[in-house]
């Protein structure tokens, strides 16, 4: 394991994919989810953006924030590890490397693991990254608005956040069936467009893929106290469901 996981760790972090992937994940959530409440609050919240900006005119500033935050952290989540995830395992396939891990001394199963084992790590350790620049640039716009209610949420944003992106190792499972990434790219916008859409009547309690975000916010505080354990515990389940089967398509992909 320890080979496989020093080979997926050069190639990954060399990549270009991983580096605009960690700015996505890392910097986004801060900048647009207290920037997006600054701007609403502005005498500038003018124009065509008015209407857009609306719903973050009111209530308690770091509330707002936080909330906001779990929308933005669960769609970059889900977005950005999907594709990196799909990346590193489609580019096997892309870049005609397939065959020569055949010849490697660790078997295809190995490999499959230790690639989601990287993505899960810097998806963590970016997904941290965030939630901890969110709490420092609010405390340092508003330093009372940092209450230890806007900190519990913002840690459930951090946990939706880990969930979403489990969720998004999934999508290895698709390039491998799609034989590379721009497969898996397709699937990770209709599966986002999908979940908007039962979310939007009314069912998104019970979609994977919807639950963790308005868990943590998303939706509103009415929508995130209608999540209960049997919601986050079906996503759970389905992102483990969603390795176990990435590993194995992986491990049992052929040339032909």
């Amino acid at each position: 394991m320890r080979i496989a996981l020093a080979l997926q760790v050069a190639t990954f972090s060399r990549s270009l994919t991983a580096r605009l992937a960690t700015v996505l994940l890392a910097a986004f959530p801060p900048l647009m989810s207290v920037g997006m409440v600054v701007l609403a609050r502005s005498a500038d919240a003018a124009g065509p953006s008015a209407a857009k900006l609306a719903p973050y005119r009111e209530g308690p500033f770091g509330e707002t924030v936080a909330g906001l935050a779990g929308q933005v952290v669960s769609v970059v989540a889900l977005i950005g590890v999907g594709f990196a995830v799909a990346w590193l395992v489609g580019r096997e396939w892309a870049d005609r490397t397939v065959g020569s891990l055949f010849a490697l001394p660790v078997g295809r199963a190995e490999i499959a693991r230790a690639k989601l084992v990287v993505v899960a790590a810097w998806a963590a350790a970016s997904l941290t990254v965030a939630v901890a620049l969110t709490a420092a640039v609010l405390a340092l716009v508003d330093p009372a608005a940092l209450t230890a209610a806007v900190a519990g949420q913002l840690v459930r944003v951090w946990l939706a956040g880990l969930l979403m992106a489990a969720l998004a190792l999934g999508f290895g499972g698709i390039a491998v069936l799609t034989r590379g990434y721009l497969g898996a790219a397709g699937a990770i916008v209709g599966v986002t467009a999908a979940s908007q859409i039962l979310a939007m009547v009314g069912l998104g309690a019970w979609v994977p893929y919807v639950a963790p975000a308005m868990w943590a916010g998303a939706g509103g505080p009415e929508e995130a106290a209608a999540i209960g354990p049997m919601s986050l515990a079906i996503a759970v389940a389905f992102a483990a469901a969603a390795v176990w089967a990435s590993v194995r398509a992986f491990a049992h992909a052929r040339l032909d």
